[in-house]
């Protein structure tokens, strides 16, 4: 499968009790990850992160299916067409 550019949005809504998971899994995936841009919102307990990936299809199943596993994270993702 041809590798593309994907955009994923990760929502996390507790941030004291998922974010170590969410970075260690992202770190796992660091070597396809072009940008990744987080907003936290400390007073919420929340956090936005933002990421530009470049993986086949399946791969961007895993990556995601493996972070919306993790309680209090939801995604989105989206593939660029060029």
């Amino acid at each position: 499968m041809e590798k593309m550019y994907h955009t994923i949005t990760i929502t996390i809504y507790d941030r004291e009790a998922v974010f170590t998971k969410v970075g260690e899994l992202l770190h796992e995936y660091s070597d396809n990850i072009s940008l990744r841009v987080g907003y936290p919102v400390p007073e919420k307990n929340t956090s936005v992160i933002f990421i530009i990936v470049t993986l086949t299809n399946d791969e961007l199943g895993a990556l995601s299916g493996k972070l919306g596993q993790i309680n209090s994270v939801k995604v989105k993702s989206t593939s660029l067409k060029f």
